[in-house]
C-alpha cells in the first residue's frame, strides 16, 4: 500500500529538484541505485522524465512494505525483458554499491552513514536531508542534521558538483532541505 506522505509537496518538490540538478551529469544509459527508496518515487520520476537516459534504476529499501508500494507505483516500468526499473528489499549498509554510475540517497536522516563508505569511488553520489530532527511520527528521524555545514561534514566529497538548500514553509511547519551532488 502506498503511503500518501510519500507524495507530499515537500517530497515531490525535493525529488524534482534532484532530477533537475543530477540529470545533466549522468551518462547516457546510466545505471542508478536509489537507497532508502521508500516507494521509489525518485526512480519513477527519473524514468518518467526520460526513460531512454537510463539502462536501469534499482530502488533499495530495508522495509518490505515500502518495496511492495514501490513495485505498485513502478509496475509500468517493470514489465518486459528490458526491465529498467526494479525494487529490492535490502540493507544498503551491506549491499554491494559498486558499478553504479550514480547512487542517490534522500533518506540519510533515517539511517547510519555506513553505506557512504561502501559506494563506488567513480560514482556520482547525490544525498538529500532536511534540518528536521523529530524522532516521532511521521518523521522518524534517527540521524538528524541541524545545518548545511554539518551535512557537508557527514558526506565529504572529493569533488563537489552541486550544493544547495531549499526552504519549505507551510505556515504551521517550515524546514530546509539540503542536497549535495559529487564524488566521494
Amino acid at each position: 500500500m502506498l503511503d500518501p506522505l510519500s507524495f507530499s509537496h515537500g517530497q515531490t518538490q525535493s525529488k524534482l529538484w534532484l532530477c533537475e540538478q543530477l540529470e545533466p551529469y549522468l551518462p547516457n544509459k546510466a545505471v542508478v541505485a536509489v537507497l532508502g527508496c521508500w516507494h521509489n518515487l525518485q526512480g519513477f520520476m527519473m524514468v518518467t522524465r526520460d526513460k531512454n537516459k537510463y539502462q536501469s534504476i534499482l530502488g533499495l529499501d530495508i522495509d518490505p512494505i515500502a518495496i511492495q508500494g514501490a513495485d505498485e507505483l513502478c509496475q509500468g516500468f517493470m514489465i518486459g525483458s528490458d526491465c529498467q526499473l526494479r525494487n529490492e528489499i535490502a540493507d544498503v549498509n551491506t549491499y554491494n554499491l559498486q558499478g553504479f554510475h550514480a547512487i542517490i540517497n534522500c533518506s540519510v536522516e533515517h539511517m547510519s552513514n555506513e553505506w557512504f563508505l561502501n559506494t563506488d569511488p567513480n560514482a556520482i553520489i547525490c544525498v538529500q536531508t532536511s534540518n528536521v530532527a523529530e524522532s516521532g511520527e511521521p518523521w522518524l528521524i534517527t540521524n538528524p542534521t541541524k545545518t548545511f555545514e554539518e551535512f557537508r561534514e557527514k558526506f565529504p566529497m572529493s569533488q563537489a558538483i552541486f550544493e544547495g538548500v531549499r526552504s519549505f514553509d507551510y505556515g504551521h511547519l517550515s524546514y530546509e532541505r539540503y542536497m549535495i551532488i559529487g564524488k566521494r
